[in-house]
C-alpha cells in the first residue's frame, strides 16, 4: 500500500477517534474518502466508519 497523501481535512467532518491515522490534531478527518456503513442502522450508535485505520498499521 502506498503512503497516505497529505490531504486537507474534509470540511464539516469531525473525528474524535484518536487512534485513527486520518484524525488531525484539530479533530478533523483527512481521509481521501469516507465510508460509513451499516445499511440497517436506525440510530447513530449503529453506524460505523469503515475508513478507520489504526495509526501505524495501514
Amino acid at each position: 500500500m502506498t503512503e497516505k497523501k497529505n490531504h486537507t481535512s474534509n470540511p464539516g467532518v469531525g473525528c474524535d477517534v484518536i487512534a485513527c491515522k486520518y484524525n488531525t490534531v484539530d479533530c478533523r478527518c483527512n481521509a481521501e474518502r469516507i465510508s460509513v456503513q451499516n445499511e440497517n442502522a436506525s440510530s447513530k450508535g449503529e453506524t460505523y466508519c469503515s475508513t478507520f485505520c489504526p495509526r501505524g498499521t495501514c
